[in-house]
């Protein structure tokens, strides 16, 4: 029997995830409307319209309901979840979000009390389409602590494609993947390497690519929301 894999989110990590989530894709405006519910225990409704991207919420007060766009939507979802909402109500919102399995659980480590989440990502297999290396927008993702390992490592292949900026405080910010000498972005990633014989594309940097290319696809959701086809049963 496989065993499932799972992670463990506090509750402020439960709401970073479940924001994150949100943020992240087209508006998800059914489900949108689900968590508003769960989250008011009912005196608030959302209710989509047609096709349109947005829903009209009733708000406390307000005589009639309100409209709200993708963008608006999702922060006004983001303002109303809270930390210190109840863990089963936080696990039955990350179930709906990231449709999994997701329960009220306690980290062996420390004792917190939590949310673990089942990801889904036992029977995933990479396929080396390169899709995600070529369609993702992941351009601003990469982390000082990438930037801190390919300097350590000597690697000035990997950082002569990387975007420099300064920010208030001398804080860094950092861009990949760029072209050598500039800040404007390539217009595909310099380590991807694709062999025409096979059908598929190879990393050249395998062992020390970003945190981002590393965590991809960090659930079976975040797979199919981005049109990775790892869980499909490959043809022949």
């Amino acid at each position: 029997m496989i065993k499932k894999e799972s992670l463990f989110l506090t509750r402020k990590e439960a709401v970073e995830a479940i924001c994150r989530d949100f943020r992240q894709y087209d508006p998800q405006i059914m489900l949108f409307c689900q968590i508003i519910r769960l989250i008011s225990g009912g005196s608030i409704v959302a209710k989509r319209e047609g096709q349109k991207n947005g829903a009209w919420i009733s708000l406390p007060g307000r005589q009639n309901m309100r409209w709200m766009d993708g963008p608006e939507m999702v922060e006004y979802l983001c303002e109303s979840l809270d930390s210190d909402l109840s863990v089963p109500l936080l696990a039955s919102i990350c179930a709906r979000v990231f449709q999994t399995r997701a329960y009220k659980a306690v980290d062996s480590a420390t004792g917190q009390e939590g949310i673990r989440i089942e990801t889904g990502m036992e029977d995933f297999v990479c396929r080396q389409c390169g899709y995600c290396c070529s369609t993702l927008d992941y351009h601003r993702e990469v982390t000082e602590e990438d930037v801190t390992r390919w300097q350590e490592l000597g690697r000035s292949d990997i950082l002569r494609c990387v975007g420099v900026f300064e920010g208030e405080g001398n804080k860094k910010s950092y861009t990949i993947w760029t072209i050598p000498g500039s800040t404007e972005l390539a217009e595909s990633c310099p380590f991807l390497k694709k062999i025409s014989s096979d059908n598929r594309s190879v990393c050249l940097i395998q062992d020390v690519k970003p945190g981002i290319c590393r965590q991809y696809p960090s659930s079976r959701k975040h797979a199919v929301m981005t049109g990775c086809p790892g869980f499909k049963t490959p043809t022949n």
